[in-house]
This record gives structure tokens, C-alpha cells and sequence, in this order.
């Protein structure tokens, strides 16, 4: 018998248990946990490259300047020719080079007949200039920002105690490179062969010198600089920049500053035990010290960090004098950097 009513079948509806979607919400963080890392690394070596080519192309602008003028520039210079023993901040080597970096625009502008604290130079030197920015640097402002540095050996010269040139390392503390216990003396004859001063030419690539002192009488401060002949280490083997994420745009300061301490970055003064590098106070492993050495400074304060650093995994871009650039690790042995520096056999 056929029934006339037919009580209708309850369809089933498919979903997720709670355990289902706890196991898929698993599987997708796991998977966000790889990809992640992934895409930030990919990003990283992008932006290492973009740095690189910066290095590179401000380093063909140095090699442009250099065999226009027949030697590098100084990387900065002081004074306007009226105060011979307080010279006033004039201007750098980047100023030098705005015309090979086509920046012909501002290097027009600049007032040479004003330190770098004149309004007009101030307003110019506050400008962006892409180049000069490494993608990585995570201490930039937006305004005046420098990237990159030059090669300065173990120190600076200085006035002190009455007396021009004296050698010192980057915070002020005099250095007897020759080891002969006399430091700050008034004549390199005095100091014997070599000087300190000879010394500290061999050690580096670039120097402070004097700006104005020509019309000055019986004195034209102080110019030190290297040609590419005197490289006598070879160019391929000398460095002439790197990075330096502590220097650039901060405390009034930009890329046309003429501090030290965000114009070079330095090796060690630690290889001479005291300040003092007789024979046996000599240390070239201590090059690249762990404070002073490749990103030993990276969380130190703006501008007191003179030692290459940068945002990058590892270890820094280095450009040498030949143009060309490489990437040097965190732990490079100390005498292979020092030799880095040098720029005599």
C-alpha cells in the first residue's frame, strides 16, 4: 500500500569542527612563519644592492673629481683664513664631489666665501640627495641625511698646546706612531724619520686640510692628501668608503658637515696599547675590535660612532679606490682590515 505522506529526509550540512579549525589556522601561521622571513630577506638584499650601487656611483664621482683635480680631496676643511688656531667648519668632500654626483644644481649655489653655517649653504646642505642614502640605514631624517664615509686611517691631526698638527686618534688622545715616546712636536725633524706625521699619512687615504690660508703670512695651515700615485698598496686594495649608519642629519648636523666623526670612520687605536705603537705595543689583530671595529658602534649615539657600520645582516659595503665594491663581514680578521686602511706596502 502506498503511503500518501512521506516524512521528508533532514539534510546534512558539512562544516568544520572546532579541532578542524584550530589544525587550519596551525598550518597557515606555520606557513606566514616561513614566508615571512622570506619576503624580509628577499627586501634586505634588495636594498643591500641599492646600496651598493649608491657606494659605487659616489665612488666613480670620487675617481672623476680626483683625476680632474690630480688628487682626492680633502674630507673637510676648515677655517676662512682669518683665525689660524680655530679655524671655523668651511666645508667637505661632499661639497667637493656635488658636481661629478650631478648635483651641479646646488654645487652652483654653494657660498665658498662662507663657512657652512652661512644660511645660504644650511638651506643647500639640508637638501635630499638620494645617492647618498643607503635604503638600510634606519637612522635617517629626511633632511641632510649621509650614508657614507671615507677612509681615515687610525686619527686626526689637531692644534694642541700651542703646536699645528699634532696626531691624535678620534677622540682626542695624542698617538706617538712612531713609538719613539715624543708626541706633538713642532717639526717632523724633530720627531725623526719617519714622524708621526709620516706615519699617519701611510695609515689612511684622507685628511682635514685648511681652507683660505694662502693670503695668510709665513702660514698656509695644513694640506695633506694623497694622488692615485701615491696609493703605493694599489688601488684595488686600498678602501676609500664605506657606511656609517652614525653619522649624516642630527644635532644640526648634515652631509656637508665637517666633523670628523661623520666625515671618516677609523681601524682601532686599540692596536697600540696606550697610544703608543712600539714594536712591542703593536697589536694588528686588534684592528677590528669589538668596540671599535665593524658594527661596534651600531648602538652608539649619532656622530660619536666613527667606525663603518651599517643596517645590514653581517658585515658592511666597502667601496675601494678602484671603484670597485665588496661586502666585508662583522668578523673580518683584524690584519686583513688594517691592511684595508693602509695605503703603503
Amino acid at each position: 500500500m502506498r503511503l500518501l505522506y512521506e516524512v521528508p529526509r533532514r539534510s546534512c550540512k558539512s562544516g568544520f569542527t572546532i579541532l578542524e579549525l584550530l589544525v587550519v589556522i596551525s598550518i597557515i601561521s606555520m606557513l606566514l612563519a616561513l614566508l615571512l622571513p622570506a619576503i624580509q630577506s628577499a627586501r634586505e638584499a634588495s636594498r643591500r644592492v641599492l646600496c651598493m650601487n649608491n657606494l659605487h656611483n659616489i665612488a666613480v664621482a670620487m675617481i672623476g673629481h680626483a683625476e680632474a683635480q690630480r688628487r682626492f680631496p680633502a674630507a673637510a676643511y676648515w677655517g676662512d683664513g682669518s683665525n689660524k688656531t680655530n679655524p671655523g667648519p668651511h666645508h667637505n668632500w661632499v661639497v667637493q664631489l656635488l658636481p661629478m654626483m650631478d648635483r651641479s644644481d646646488l654645487a652652483d649655489r654653494w657660498n665658498f666665501d662662507r663657512l657652512i653655517t652661512g644660511s645660504t649653504n644650511v638651506d643647500i646642505a639640508s637638501v635630499t640627495i638620494s645617492v647618498l642614502i643607503c635604503p638600510s640605514d634606519p637612522s635617517t631624517v629626511g633632511s641632510g641625511d649621509l650614508s657614507y664615509v671615507l677612509n681615515g686611517g687610525i686619527g686626526e691631526s689637531d692644534y694642541l698646546h700651542g703646536c699645528h698638527d699634532c696626531i691624535v686618534d678620534p677622540f682626542g688622545g695624542l698617538l706617538d706612531l712612531n713609538g719613539n715616546d715624543k708626541v706633538c712636536i713642532g717639526t717632523g725633524i724633530e720627531d725623526g724619520s719617519p714622524s708621526d706625521r709620516d706615519v699617519y699619512k701611510a695609515l689612511g687615504l684622507f685628511f682635514n686640510e685648511n681652507w683660505g690660508y694662502e693670503s695668510t703670512p709665513g702660514y698656509k695651515g695644513t694640506h695633506r692628501f694623497h694622488t692615485f700615485a701615491s696609493v703605493f698598496d694599489g688601488l684595488s686594495n686600498t678602501m676609500m668608503l664605506t657606511e656609517n649608519v652614525k653619522t649624516g642629519a642630527s644635532l644640526g648636523a648634515n652631509w656637508a658637515s665637517c666633523d670628523s666623526r661623520r666625515t671618516k670612520v677609523y681601524f682601532s687605536n686599540e692596536v697600540c696599547k696606550s697610544n703608543s705603537c712600539k714594536v712591542n705595543d703593536f697589536d694588528r689583530n686588534l684592528a677590528n675590535s669589538k668596540s671599535q671595529g665593524v658594527n661596534g658602534g651600531i648602538h652608539a649615539a649619532e656622530g660619536m660612532a666613527p667606525w663603518p657600520s651599517s643596517g645590514h645582516y653581517g658585515g658592511i659595503n666597502v667601496s675601494l679606490a678602484d671603484g670597485s665594491v665588496r661586502f666585508v663581514q662583522n668578523d673580518i680578521d683584524g690584519g686583513v682590515y688594517l691592511e684595508l686602511f693602509f695605503n703603503t706596502r
